[in-house]
């Protein structure tokens, strides 16, 4: 008998009619017998995750940056978990997700960079709540992330927020106030909650008052052997807004609105005593290139830190603020959130507890023209021949990401041994659990709705 799961409250099965009304007990019985609950486990605490499609680190102030692009979030890091050196698994939306919601890495789960389905037979972290008998509710503002992909997976309330908005520039308030209506809401069990803003993403359009002037910068049109989306060529002819200095100071306009978006959700949590018994976690599930290496407002391809490195707080009931600096992975909130609950990972997990950061773990990133290894202090990345000649990079680079978290010095040719090294274990790692850009595409029959079409266009997937 094959496993039943819920998806938006009701079960997908081919068990008999008889079968399926003791479906939702079966499921709870089996996970409950799978992942056996810890001795002494704490109280079931509320989960809220916040992830911010396409921010950056090094674009908050907690993170270095001295623009004062995020006063809430830089005042939250002081009273939470804030994992200084934290990155994603694939600087692309629908992947990235895919391993948050599984502690799996994208050469596992296989889901495809972007308009990639979540395969069915991996237990999100929604549904190991679900059965755990958790009210479970998400509010997304990608269309990658839609039911038509299956990341609704677990979730008896399913917001997409696309289907709700005209378009790209009234999401952002959207999103706020229904986080803050569920919130406010009385419950008599405790909940999940997943909020996935878009605002820093392509196209930058914060309101005026949000945005800073930058430098002009480089003018775009004299440039050679660079990457620009197409989707941008074309705001810049439509804007006649040649200089790079624009964009980038719309994307920090982006970034101080959602941030005080943020800041709404987070007064409301310890405004209503939420704190006391609520995990809170802020990230993003990429960054995003401004024109370093002369790839410009985009990201994937490249696995230096602008599309890799993300921020990561959490705070959690009973734990004291620190810093943490051994690097981690949003791959590792699936097994912290199961930690906090007494629960043992379903299967096994290439993510571990943010509680307990491994300083001689591997982290490998997968682009789309380059992949990356971390390790404590040593950032690896080794770059695609013909993304190399495009942009005239070097093929290979190696940087000391905590003395240099810009990473401005490649100092390849001093550890070109240890280079050697990390590139050798990520071919071992391909070759144990295969490659996502060879899996079959798993994506749903149907076609895309016309919302949902319009939302990926405006994004530029399209």
């Amino acid at each position: 008998m094959g496993r039943a799961k819920l998806v938006n409250g009701r079960r997908r099965t081919l068990l008999a009619p008889a079968a399926i009304l003791l479906a939702p007990l079966l499921a709870a019985a089996l996970f409950l017998c799978s992942c056996q609950r810890k001795a002494g486990a704490p109280e079931r605490y509320n989960v809220l995750l916040i992830a911010v499609d396409t921010l950056r680190a090094d674009r908050l102030g907690c993170y270095g940056y001295p623009q004062a692009t995020s006063p809430r979030l830089d005042a939250f890091a002081g009273r939470s978990l804030f994992f200084e050196h934290a990155f994603c698994p694939i600087p692309k939306t629908s992947a990235s997700f895919a391993s948050m919601m599984t502690g799996l890495h994208p050469h596992v789960h296989k889901t495809k960079p972007n308009r990639g389905t979540l395969n069915e037979k991996y237990l999100t972290l929604a549904e190991l709540l679900q059965a755990e008998g958790y009210e479970t509710a998400a509010v997304v503002d990608n269309a990658n992330l839609s039911s038509f992909f299956k990341f609704n997976q677990g979730f008896w309330s399913y917001t997409e927020v696309w289907n709700e908005v005209e378009d790209k520039s009234g999401s952002t308030p959207f999103i706020t106030a229904r986080v803050l209506d569920f919130l406010a809401a009385p419950r008599q069990r405790p909940f999940f909650m997943w909020v996935n803003y878009i605002e820093p993403h392509t196209p930058y359009i914060p309101p005026a008052e949000f945005v800073r002037e930058h430098p002009p910068g480089r003018d775009l049109r004299t440039l050679e052997h660079y990457v620009l989306p197409k989707r941008v060529r074309s705001e810049i002819e439509e804007n006649q807004e040649f200089h790079e200095g624009y964009y980038t100071a719309r994307y920090d306009g982006a970034v101080r609105f959602v941030d005080a978006e943020i800041g709404r959700i987070i007064d409301a949590v310890f405004a209503r005593g939420l704190d006391k018994n609520t995990v809170v976690i802020v990230t993003a599930d990429h960054g995003e290139d401004l024109g370093e290496r002369n790839y410009f407002f985009d990201h994937g391809a490249l696995t230096f830190t602008a599309g890799a490195r993300v921020p990561l707080l959490a705070h959690v009931p009973g734990r004291k603020p620190k810093r943490v600096t051994t690097p981690v992975s949003i791959m590792d909130i699936y097994p912290t959130v199961l930690e906090l609950l007494g629960k043992e990972p379903p299967y096994p997990l290439q993510g571990i507890s943010l509680f307990a950061p491994r300083p001689d773990r591997l982290l490998h990133i997968v682009g789309i023209g380059s992949h990356a290894v971390v390790r404590n202090g040593q950032h690896y990345v080794s770059v695609s021949p013909k993304l190399s000649k495009r942009l005239r990079l070097a093929p290979e680079h190696f940087y000391d990401h905590f003395a240099d978290p810009l990473e401005t010095r490649n100092i390849y040719s001093r550890h070109a041994a240890d280079a050697r090294a990390l590139n050798a274990q990520y071919d071992a790692f391909i070759r144990q659990f295969g490659d996502i850009f060879r899996a079959p595409d798993d994506q749903a029959k149907r076609q895309l709705t016309e919302k949902e079409r319009k939302s990926l266009e405006t994004l530029g997937y399209l």
